[in-house]
């Protein structure tokens, strides 16, 4: 069974996971990164992807299909015109705290449930792209037949330079259902740049239908073609959020609502669209009631409470806010830990007296255990088998620090060795 440099089955992150969420908006992992290849699973549960650097990669970075119960966090994706993450038929998938820049997409979850997109950075989607003549490439996030209860995009930064990426929609909600009790949740996420594309813009709701969705305080600054938006579906809210947007050639309106797919879908109904306040030029300059609600939506609740705010500026987001609440500077690439420690009890590794690398191991060992030593790029310099109890590497390893592996079965320890 392959495994990544971290993929741990530690079910208890998930007993301790509801204390991470108090994370501030943007918090960010100061630990160091590990650098590692794509990964790929199927059919796999109850493990997370931590402390781990993805760049260049050619195919989607993170892939699962099929998985349960998985947390990624603490992980950096950059410079990858694919995927940062992509799921297929999954449940349970907590996605937190990670960084990605210039990647096409951060997330698309697709025929998946209970998916949390919660409190990540996300820099330049679709950034390797902006040169190319399709201008609706990137999202921060895409649920496409995302359905069932507990599925959020909540509390996450996300900042595209005009040039230097090529989003489309940001926050894109298709054909997705949550449930009266626990409707897929879009809540204050900091949102900064959009464009050029002609049909994209900040977030939607029920495209090509979807229900029991909602989009609540979240601040847009030019976000693109619009700010907000219904394209469709039943029992969808959007509410207290703020949208400014300048005047580009681009620009239309902050707020949409529109049954765009009634015609193969049937109508729309339970649509609220209330206390928004707006600030937004369309491409000729005009800036009031910055709203298009088209009577195929209608009736819409509290449209009368949306409000022109001429107040509102660019200010309404801090000047920075990639990284905003981290406790220190981002860690460099190229620093690794003093110990990475994956808490499995029946596994340890250390050095011996002669400075040789060991492994104890307890319990059963599988016939392909093996022991495994990594330079600070993360290449395999050497692999033995565990032959037992106790392993040491008799080989000559050269001065240096090294990361050093050792797997059976779904057992994985990792720690950081120096050898003098």
């Amino acid at each position: 069974m392959k495994k990544s440099l971290k993929i741990i089955a530690l079910n208890i992150m998930f007993l301790c996971f509801a204390a991470h969420l108090s994370y501030g908006q943007g918090s960010r992992y100061t630990g160091a990164y590990i650098k590692a290849p794509a990964i790929q699973h199927v059919g796999k549960s109850n493990f997370v992807i931590e402390g781990l650097e993805f760049s260049n990669s050619e195919k989607d970075i993170i892939a699962l299909y099929s998985c349960e119960n998985v947390v990624i966090k603490n992980n950096k994706f950059s410079s990858s015109s694919k995927r940062g993450i992509y799921l297929d038929n999954c449940k349970n998938i907590t996605i937190i705290d990670n960084w990605f820049e210039n990647v096409h997409t951060a997330l698309t979850a697709h025929n998946s449930q209970g998916v949390r997109f919660d409190y990540n950075d996300v820099k330049n989607v679709g950034g390797l792209l902006k040169n190319s003549n399709d201008t609706n490439n990137g999202f921060v996030v895409l649920f496409d037949r995302v359905n069932g209860a507990g599925n959020s995009v909540s509390y996450n930064v996300s900042e595209n330079i005009f040039g230097e990426s090529s989003p489309g929609d940001l926050i894109n909600v298709n054909q997705s259902n949550g449930t009266p009790q626990s409707p897929i949740t879009v809540k204050g996420n900091w949102i900064r740049g959009g464009g050029p594309s002609p049909s994209g813009g900040g977030i939607i709701l029920g495209d090509i239908g979807g229900s029991y969705q909602i989009a609540e305080d979240n601040i847009l600054v030019d976000p693109g073609q619009y700010g907000i938006a219904v394209a469709g579906g039943n029992n969808i809210t959007l509410r207290n959020n703020k949208v400014y947007g300048k005047k580009n050639y681009f620009t239309n309106v902050a707020i949409i609502g529109c049954n765009w797919y009634e015609e193969q879908l049937g109508k729309s109904f339970n649509i609220t669209i209330a206390n928004n306040s707006v600030n937004f030029t369309n491409k000729d300059g005009y800036s009031k009631n910055s709203w298009w609600i088209y009577k195929n939506i209608e009736p819409v609740a509290g449209i009368e409470t949306n409000r022109d705010d001429p107040t509102l500026s660019p200010a309404i987001l801090p000047e920075q806010i990639i990284g905003r609440a981290r406790i220190t500077t981002e860690p460099k690439p190229g620093e690794k830990p003093d110990e990475v420690v994956v808490p499995d009890p029946s596994i340890s590794i250390y050095k011996d007296t002669f400075d040789r690398i060991c492994a104890n191991c307890k319990g059963l060992i599988s016939s392909s255990a093996t022991i495994s030593v990594l330079n600070q790029n993360g290449q395999k310099i050497l692999s033995i088998p565990v032959i037992g109890y106790h392993t040491t590497i008799d080989r000559t390893i050269p001065s240096g620090t090294y990361i050093v592996k050792v797997e059976s079965d779904d057992r994985l320890q990792i720690k950081q060795i120096v050898i003098k």
